[in-house]
């Protein structure tokens, strides 16, 4: 008996016409075998009739294309040849137990393809007893699979960005609000004696150390500012707010809001530029954090008397900003680690200022995410030169009021020039 007719056999044994039974035979039955190779020929799902002796009878045609392999090959080998090893042990156990017979739903195997590859099936199987063959019918679900998981991942990406969000609001909270609150105390008590309120006996000088609580509260707000940020870029939580504003006015703005600070430091600023306007695609709040920072780092290694020079200048493509002190400068080894995350210029240089050693990797990250470099030109005593090179480009963006910025920049030049001793 061919496998056409042992199909047809097993599907179908009588046919009910009008209350009666008739018997149909198929050994004869030439267009019955036709139209079941039809169907084997056109099947969108695999189907497969196994022997006993482990080895495929009949093949569908979306089977070879599915897998690669020739029918021939499909023929030739063990059908279990193709079933990956760690599936195997699970498919014996379940063509070897009583629920064969009743038919198996669901059963989720990965078989190799030509290439190496595997294919998740899900397959159906039954046992046909009186013919001693197995039958197989399955569907491919490698990218069902691959979906789900994708949306699995999707939910839980989600879910740890939320997570992530409730972290770093909780742990901001968490190291600014005793900060705030000492800060907030000293203002009163600052305001009590400039009311002559609280008086401290004339050999104690109750300002004196009212500034050193005061400095040393921004040293750690700017401490923490640091890390949170650094830990934000980290986990690709950090964001900018680009919008399109005139360069030139931005950087100036922020140099001349510090020109008191340095001058009572006995150092002269200057700023120069030759172009008056560049719009371009930039997020001023990090824009002064940037400036704020090199000017910091000015200050701090620039001996009274020095000067330190802020300029713009532009081509075609890029703007360039300039801040340029002829303070100590740095040994040449140190140029190549400047950037990096808690490098520091060696404290035996200098005793005007200390840090963490990450306000430069911050800097360096908030000039790549505006698709920016920065470079360090430096020679020991003859000073250092940082130059921010940043595309001239705009956005699609509304601009989002600067006057916010200026209104707290008493406080964050502050906090950014703490680690300079007074």
């Amino acid at each position: 008996m061919e496998y056409y007719e042992l199909i047809f056999n097993i599907s179908i044994k009588w046919k009910r016409v009008w209350g009666g039974e008739i018997k149909m035979k198929v050994d004869t039955n030439f267009d019955i075998k036709n139209e079941l190779e039809y169907f084997f020929e056109i099947s969108v799902n695999i189907m497969v009739i196994i022997g006993k002796d482990g080895k495929a009878k009949k093949v569908s045609k979306c089977c070879s294309e599915l897998l690669g392999w020739s029918e021939r090959e499909l023929l030739e080998y063990e059908w279990h040849s193709f079933i990956h090893e760690e599936d195997l042990k699970n498919v014996l156990s379940t063509i070897t137990s009583e629920s064969i017979n009743e038919g198996i739903k669901g059963l989720k195997v990965r078989f190799r393809c030509k290439n190496n590859d595997y294919k998740l099936i899900e397959c159906s199987c039954k046992f046909i007893g009186e013919n001693q063959v197995y039958i197989l019918t399955a569907r491919d679900i490698t990218e069902e699979k691959k979906i789900e998981e994708e949306k699995i991942a999707y939910e839980k990406a989600i879910e740890l960005e939320s997570l992530k969000s409730e972290f770093f609001s909780n742990i901001s909270h968490e190291f600014k609000t005793p900060l705030n609150i000492i800060l907030a105390t000293m203002q009163v008590i600052n305001k009590n004696i400039e009311n002559k309120n609280i008086i401290a006996a004339d050999e104690y000088n109750l300002n004196k150390y009212m500034n050193s609580i005061r400095q040393n509260c921004y040293r750690l707000l700017r401490l923490v500012n640091n890390i949170i940020d650094i830990s934000k870029m980290d986990y690709g939580y950090y964001n900018i707010e680009l919008g399109n504003y005139n360069i030139i006015s931005v950087v100036e703005d922020i140099t001349m809001s510090i020109l008191e600070y340095v001058n009572n430091k006995g150092i002269e600023l200057i700023f120069d530029t030759e172009v008056e306007e560049e719009i371009i695609a930039c997020d001023p709040d990090k824009i002064e954090r940037i400036i704020l920072n090199l000017l910091s780092n000015a200050i701090k290694y620039t001996k009274d008397g020095g000067k330190i020079y802020v300029s713009v200048e532009k081509d075609d493509e890029n703007v360039y900003i300039s801040v340029k002190d002829n303070g100590i400068g740095m040994p040449e080894k140190k140029l190549l680690t400047i950037f990096e995350r808690y490098t520091q210029i060696d404290n035996k240089l200098t005793r005007r200022a200390n840090g963490s050693g990450i306000g430069l990797s911050l800097v360096k990250s908030l000039v790549k995410m505006h698709q920016g470099d920065i470079y360090v030109e430096s020679k020991i005593n003859e000073g250092s030169k940082f130059t921010i090179r940043l595309p001239i480009r705009q956005v699609k963006s509304k601009n989002k009021k600067v006057s916010n910025l200026t209104k707290s920049r008493v406080e964050k030049c502050s906090i950014e020039f703490a680690d300079i001793y007074n």
